[in-house]
Parts: structure tokens; sequence; C-alpha cells
């Protein structure tokens, strides 16, 4: 009775006589997805109020951005709602009264409506950033601004 106990017991609990052993279930050994909010805003990254949605039918567009070291593009402004997620880098967003903001790897960014901006990569490494723009057909993503 002693023997059989033990072989009982390793077999419960899924142990073979040898020396290795399997995991009986590889699932357990999976990682869990994690959901991380990056944001959750009614509010550009100045306070300002986003407007209404438009009320004809929606155009999403998700674009890529690669600034290089030290680039700075023309000043523009946007009509829609645009987000993104900066993927590497820095990138300083600075309206035309001087307010600045720089935003880093794994920060959300929310644009502004309506004010004349521009972004720029001040540092020695590229800067990328995935925006998502929240438009209608025909509308165009921004207005360059001389």
């Amino acid at each position: 009775m002693k023997k059989i106990v033990p072989i009982l017991l390793m077999a419960t609990l899924g142990i073979n006589s040898g020396s290795a052993q399997e995991p009986q279930n590889k699932k357990s050994e999976q990682a869990e997805v994690k959901v991380e909010k990056l944001a959750e805003t009614s509010c550009s990254w100045d306070g300002a109020t986003l407007p209404s949605y438009p009320t004809t039918t929606p155009q999403i567009t998700i674009l890529r951005y690669t600034f290089p070291p030290h680039q700075r593009l023309s000043g523009h402004r946007h009509f829609i709602i645009n987000c993104g997620v900066m993927l590497k880098g820095e990138l300083t967003i600075v309206t035309t009264d001087g307010r600045e903001r720089t935003f880093k790897a794994g920060d959300a960014l929310v644009e502004m409506i309506g004010t004349v901006h521009y972004g720029e990569n001040r540092g020695d490494e590229p800067a990328e950033v995935v925006m998502f723009y929240a438009g209608t057909e025909g509308l165009a993503l921004k207005e360059e601004v001389k």
C-alpha cells in the first residue's frame, strides 16, 4: 500500500516516475493581455475643449511620422480631432504664442484644434509618432500656415 499512494499522488499531480517533469497545462504559461489607458480626455494638450464630431460619414486616417534629429515642421493647424502615441524619441509642440510641451516615447498626444503650432525634434535621435485623425472625406488633416 505504501508504494501505491506515492504513485497515485504522482499521477494525480501529473508527475511521471522519471526525473523530467513536463507541464500538463500549457495555457497557464501564456501571458495575460495587458491594457494600459494612455489617454481619456475631452481636451487637447493645452487644455482647450475638443470640438464636436462632424455629422457626415467619418473617415479615420492613421499616419506614422518619423522626424529626423533637429527637424522642425512648418506652422500648421488642424480642424479635425487627432491624437497619437509617441513611439521613439522626443517631440516638442510649440504654439505661435510660445506655449510648448515635449512628448516622450510612450506619451499620448491630443493635438490642438484651430491653433497654429509646429512640431520640432530637438534631440539627436529620430522621433516617431503614430497619429490618428477623426475627420470626414475631403477634409484636410492639416492646413499649412506661413
